[in-house]
């Protein structure tokens, strides 16, 4: 579990009582992430953007040490289905009201049985897109409480977002609809090592 030691309370306008963000540049925060995790790689940094991969078991302490720094807006977390690599792609999206940074933190798992823990215990907005990509791309998150059901009610197929979905089949397989001009479909994605 990530020790959240953030306080609001010491970031207020001393003159307004309003909140204060901090601006911290983007370059000393990745640095310090990367000094702090062996597995930490600065990816590209270009203009108001930055991108930084760690490992999978490092997410949660480098998105502490970013929220720390000012790095505090959640924005979302996204999954992006690498199926020629046989991976996913985890993306979180944190922005600094201070700095005016948009940060991409990410990492990848395996595609099977893809498992990921939770990071509500830094960010609690999290809850709600674990639990989306839970159902559309079939990734566990151990920790978060909340991995029911959310969108797809009833649905008893499997993951309808990841690339080797075939949407048509399972549409012709559980209502009996037929496709009228197969020509007109797109490409089937192959898997890795399919030829």
């Amino acid at each position: 579990m990530v020790e959240d030691s953030y306080d609001h309370t010491k970031r207020k306008d001393q003159r307004t009582g309003t909140y204060k963000p901090k601006n911290i540049p983007v370059d000393d925060v990745m640095n310090e992430v990367i000094r702090t995790f062996s597995d930490a790689e600065r990816i590209e940094r270009k203009g108001k953007s930055a991108e930084v991969v760690v490992g999978k078991f490092t997410v949660s302490e480098t998105l502490a040490i970013f929220k720390k720094r000012g790095y505090d807006h959640f924005v979302a977390l996204t999954c992006i289905d690498l199926i020629e690599e046989d991976q996913f792609e985890m993306v979180y999206h944190l922005f600094s009201y201070g700095a005016k940074v948009h940060v991409y933190l990410k990492t990848r798992i395996d595609r099977e049985g893809p498992s990921i823990d939770s990071v509500i215990e830094v960010f609690r907005p999290a809850i709600t897109y674990e639990r989306e990509i839970k159902e559309m791309f079939g990734v566990d998150f151990p920790g978060n409480p909340r991995l029911t059901q959310f969108i797809l009610e009833d649905w008893e197929g499997p993951p309808p977002m990841l690339k080797d979905f075939d949407s048509i089949q399972y549409v012709q397989d559980h209502f009996g609809i037929k496709v009228r001009n197969p020509k007109t479909l797109p490409p089937k994605w192959k898997k890795a090592g399919d030829a």
